[in-house]
């Protein structure tokens, strides 16, 4: 009768450890998640121009805790402003998810080549996750659009990080 009323015990042990360590990892994931959100609020919003001195902090650093986007541009180029443009809008949109800078092609990467402006490079986790080079890649000078950019971008970044909005959460979902 007492080795019953043990097992009764140990389920009712059991079962109330489970859900303490449920209750505890789903507030851990949301604190943590409310920390980031709160960290990206102050931190990000618009493109923030950069120089080569700031790359380790404001790019490699940064894309450990959050996805960073990249536009090296050439100053005074319709392609590269085009893009810049469009960019722009995504910062403003996805400002609390990813990072988004801008910098100099040439200032960052001396001798780099005018016609791969503008480049977009996607960083996470200290790492180049992708290049995507010239405007060509994203419709051309006269098809750059928001759209065009962000699928382009989730199609290179191989990480369901960099600009995922509500449809691709949905399709992601689904393919579970």
């Amino acid at each position: 009768d007492e080795s019953i009323d043990d097992d009764d015990d140990d389920e009712e042990d059991f079962a109330f450890m489970a859900s303490y360590r449920e209750k505890r990892i789903s507030e851990m994931i949301l604190k943590s998640k409310s920390k980031r959100e709160e960290h990206a609020k102050k931190t990000f919003g618009g493109v923030r121009r950069i120089e080569r001195a700031e790359w380790t902090t404001e790019v490699t650093s940064s894309s450990h805790e959050i996805p960073v986007v990249v536009l090296l541009v050439k100053e005074n180029n319709e392609a590269c402003d085009r893009l810049e443009k469009v960019v722009e809008d995504l910062a403003d949109k996805y400002r609390t998810k990813t990072k988004f800078v801008r910098a100099d092609a040439t200032e960052i990467i001396p001798n780099y080549p005018e016609r791969n402006t503008p480049t977009i490079i996607l960083y996470r986790n200290g790492d180049v996750v992708e290049n995507i080079v010239g405007i060509e890649q994203f419709g051309g000078r006269n098809g750059v659009n928001s759209e065009t950019v962000r699928r382009r971008v989730r199609a290179h970044a191989k990480s369901d990080e960099f600009l995922m909005d509500e449809r691709d959460a949905e399709e992601s979902l689904k393919q579970l």
